[in-house]
Parts: structure tokens; sequence; C-alpha cells
């Protein structure tokens, strides 16, 4: 059995798996790739360091939904 951490998601707190990525947290909450933006403590993250970045305990976390609009 692998250990839980806390991460906050959105603001709201999130007991996932120790090692696990910000891609598999996208995956998990169903979001689409290409239609997010990613921070990580107030820090913007890049599409290609999604796979390897894990996330870590206490790690605060926004998923942002881009919107095209005109």
């Amino acid at each position: 059995m692998s250990k839980k951490i806390t991460v906050f998601a959105n603001g709201k707190a999130r007991q996932v798996a120790t090692g696990k990525t910000v891609a598999e947290m996208i995956r998990e909450m169903r979001l689409v790739p290409a239609s997010v933006l990613v921070e990580r403590n107030g820090e913007a993250l890049l599409r290609q360091e999604w796979e390897d970045e894990k996330v870590e305990h206490g790690d605060r976390l926004e998923f942002v939904k881009v919107v095209a609009g005109g």
C-alpha cells in the first residue's frame, strides 16, 4: 500500500499517493490537458514539466481551465 500525502488542488485538500505527478493528477481529475494551465505553489509549470514533476506534501496546485472567447 502506498503512502498518502495531502496536497491542495484548487483550494481543496486532497489525499494522493506519494510519487504522483502533476500529469497523473490532471488525468485523475479528468481535465483536458490542452485546455489547462497549472500553477504549483505560486509558480506556473510548463507543460513539458508535468510528466516529471512529482507533487509533495502540502503543495498548493491550481488547475486553471483556459477558455477561448470572442
